[in-house]
């Protein structure tokens, strides 16, 4: 066992597997919901100019008409995940009437809560999902299934887990399946243990003036991350899946599916959750073929950064990732897992500037390991920065997200404070001189036009150069500054390479 470590190590401190290291994939899915400029509710249509919410892969609503669904498409890095983000921002911005806007945290404002709750449980405009979300209204609450928030996926590069595999653990797994399996489940393991850390790091809910009154009375107020806790984004106490083992896992979960105590396996919204090569595989399904990427689901929306999520909080959560390559586990990893839900739901309910001396001390003993991690295996710059933002976030909890919101509560209330962020958002994504701000340095003005229709239309769209668009087989290029003749409009331009686009833009 010394001896293949000793081999793993080498091989991932050297040449381009080292570079391999650090090539990892991110795919975000953001909720966030659509507001007045009054704090109260939209009560307008969601936008008609974008298509279908059953063929739309970036753009659709969940639960409520009111809270917005944006997809990324899966890019390398975590720069380019954040653009694809501010690109989907500013086409919603784009389609949104004058008073509407899109609230930047993941609790709704208190005007929302005290005068819509009935409205936004029940307006759900596609039929095709209308049983269920009936059925999440009555099990869970209308304000536990309007929490907004991020879910990050997650991958390796694929040719690193295919050369681990086939030279160093080909003797210990029957299957790439199995290796992959193995290797994704260990992350998922490891992102449960250290939960509670990126909780403190970026958990921002602190409990609007609206639901105060869901809260036990021995909880002071504001709180770190309402949405963390085991008052927010979870599944009731006794369906709540173990992770001390990958088939343990896999069972539990199936055993809810097929007794009928979850819905379908959307219902599970554990912190992890395994993905593979096709959306609608089962979970045994997905185990026999190999897990494909995971998604993280404990993320409050980051009020600070102009998409939703930070560039910083995604590289400190791929080095950390990377980090479980060669990390040990625990013996009494049940224990440790049993341990660390309880951590997660004291450091949630804890207030957002202070910490204990345990956190401090465990999360100093992590940081001091990965920084030796990031020199042995010589971290690009921004995993390095990353870190030390992190390590100051450590030694001052009023640095961390949920402090800096906390302060600005203490200076006004959380209304004021999310309607600024919104309105400025909005004004610069509006005001933007190109139709996509994100993409300016990227791609000319005109491709940008057509980027945004492809979006809003439906049409998968692969941000390389030259740049594709893609319906089903169908497939056309275009060089990123190509001047392209939209005289017509960009929506008659991409209608003439995709005739079959007209039915997908209606619901």
């Amino acid at each position: 066992m010394a001896e293949k470590q000793a081999k793993l190590l080498k091989m991932l401190s050297e040449g381009s597997l080292n570079e391999r290291m650090f090539n990892a994939s991110f795919g975000l899915r953001l909720e966030e919901h659509r507001i007045l400029t009054n704090g109260r509710a939209s009560r307008y249509e969601y936008p008609k100019n974008l298509s279908s919410r059953k063929t739309n892969p970036y753009l659709l609503s969940g639960f409520s008409d009111n809270l917005m669904e944006f997809t990324t498409p899966i890019v390398r890095g975590s720069k380019a995940t954040c653009q694809q983000l501010k690109v989907l921002e500013q086409i919603v911005d784009s389609q949104l009437h004058e008073d509407e806007r899109i609230w930047p945290l993941s609790l709704a404002p208190a005007p929302e809560y005290q005068h819509d709750l009935e409205y936004v449980g029940n307006n759900c405009s596609q039929p095709w999902n209308k049983e269920y979300t009936n059925y999440l209204r009555e099990k869970y609450g209308i304000k536990r299934m309007m929490l907004g928030g991020a879910h990050i996926g997650f991958n390796l590069d694929q040719e690193l887990l295919n050369t681990l595999y086939d030279e160093t653990f080909k003797d210990d797994f029957a299957s790439q399946a199995d290796f992959q399996n193995a290797v994704y489940f260990k992350m998922a393991q490891c992102f449960c243990l250290w939960r509670w850390l990126f909780t403190y790091l970026y958990g921002a809910s602190p409990v609007s003036e609206a639901v105060e009154h869901d809260m036990p009375e021995h909880i002071n107020l504001p709180v770190r991350s309402f949405r963390n806790s085991t008052y927010g984004y979870d599944n009731l106490p006794d369906e709540r899946p173990s992770y001390a083992s990958l088939e343990s896992f896999v069972d539990q979960i199936s055993k809810f599916l097929e007794d009928g105590t979850y819905y379908g396996p959307q219902e599970f919204f554990g912190p992890v959750r395994l993905h593979g090569k096709h959306d609608d595989d089962s979970l045994r399904q997905i185990v026999r073929d190999g897990i494909q990427f995971i998604s993280f689901r404990s993320f409050d929306l980051d009020p600070f950064a102009k998409g939703g999520i930070s560039e910083d909080t995604l590289n400190f959560l791929e080095l950390f990732m990377i980090y479980t390559l060669v990390s040990p586990m625990p013996e009494n990893l049940s224990e440790k897992l049993n341990q660390a839900i309880e951590r997660n739901n004291e450091v949630a309910l804890q207030a957002p500037d202070e910490q204990t001396d345990w956190m401090r001390d465990e999360a100093m003993e992590l940081i001091e390991r990965l920084e030796q991690f990031c020199s042995q295996f010589n971290a690009p710059r921004e995993y390095k920065l990353a870190l030390s933002f992190v390590k100051r976030r450590v030694e001052d909890p009023t640095l961390t997200i949920g402090g800096q919101v906390a302060e600005k509560l203490a200076k006004g209330d959380l209304l004021s404070f999310g309607l600024k962020i919104a309105n400025d958002r909005y004004t610069s994504f509006v005001r933007s001189p190109h139709p996509l701000q994100a993409l300016a340095g990227q791609y000319s003005d005109s491709v940008q036009k057509l980027i945004k229709i492809a979006i809003m239309s439906g049409v998968h769209v692969d941000f390389e150069n030259p740049l594709k668009l893609s319906v089903g087989n169908r497939v056309e290029t275009f060089d990123a500054q190509a001047d392209l003749d939209l005289s017509r409009g960009a929506l008659d331009y991409l209608l003439n390479l995709f005739p079959e686009l007209e039915g997908n833009l209606a619901e």
